[in-house]
């Protein structure tokens, strides 16, 4: 039997000169969600097909990632850029306000977008951010520091080596453990090595905006973090700092759980964003 997926092809959201590919199936509640590093719109594919027959389910491939290229005089990569194009993207789509999903890197680009435009967003659920700006006590971003140059150490190196595909491994490994990339499904590798191209982006991007614990207690939109109780230190420290500088809105360790169970169980995690989303707005 054709999943929702085969039966809706992908289209595109035009914002401005750039087509942002777009995946949006069912009716609803407008849920959007956005992906992480190395990730694109396939990466919500099963978890838009699990919620769609209660909610539209809405994905886009932020820009300078995907298979297709994009135009090269487009802004520089970073999460200020991917902020924007969120903001313009919901704007274009006419489905605003809308509830958002993030993951690791856009958690960061939810931040600016709320801060910037908390008219577009219902509510936000970030799973794991991943940038440090918000972590106040000294003691935990040393300890993150140390994180840091462990977890992605290595990624350098490949890249510096010029062997992308080693770099990604190495990423997904430092971030789910080891053998995480050799032993997820084929699938996931295969949009994660389509998107290798953008690693030597993300590791020399514009730094991202130096969004404060203040800046977070400010936000007019109810926002919720999420974290894995198995997740390495490298997440585990902003998430915990997010969500006492946010207080209010509910804040989850998901238990056995790592940073890549949004991508390994996907049906579980969209059954959490299922329960999330039941829940009263706050």
């Amino acid at each position: 039997m054709a999943s929702a997926i085969d039966a809706t092809p992908v289209r595109s959201v035009l914002v401005d000169e750039d087509a942002f590919p777009c995946l949006d199936i069912g009716e609803g509640e407008p849920v959007l969600f956005l992906h992480g590093a190395v990730g694109d719109l396939r990466t919500w594919e099963r978890q838009c097909e699990a919620l769609s027959d209660r909610y539209r389910c809405m994905a886009y491939t932020q820009r300078w990632f995907g298979p297709v290229p994009w135009r090269p005089n487009g802004p520089p990569f970073g999460t200020t850029a991917h902020a924007g194009d969120l903001i313009a993207f919901v704007e274009a789509v006419g489905a605003g306000p809308v509830s958002l999903v993030a993951w690791s890197y856009a958690g960061h680009v939810a931040f600016e977008a709320a801060l910037a435009h908390p008219d577009l967003f219902q509510r936000i659920l970030v799973f794991e951010p991943g940038v440090p700006t918000y972590v106040e006590d000294p003691a935990e971003r040393a300890a993150f520091g140390v994180e840091a140059r462990q977890a992605f150490g290595p990624v350098s190196a490949a890249l510096a080596a010029g062997d992308l595909r080693e770099a990604v491994r190495r990423l997904i490994d430092a971030s789910g453990g080891e053998g995480s990339f050799d032993g997820q499904a084929a699938s996931c590798s295969a949009i994660e090595i389509d998107n290798a191209h953008t690693l030597p982006m993300l590791f020399g991007q514009t730094p991202p905006r130096a969004i404060t614990a203040v800046d977070l207690a400010t936000l007019a939109v109810p926002v919720s973090i999420a974290w894995g109780a198995r997740t390495r230190p490298i997440y585990r420290i902003p998430s915990q700092a997010a969500a006492r500088a946010i207080g209010g809105a509910a804040h989850w360790e998901i238990p056995e759980a790592g940073h890549l169970w949004p991508d390994h169980e996907p049906e579980a995690f969209a059954a959490f964003v299922g329960a999330w989303l039941e829940e009263p707005r706050h």
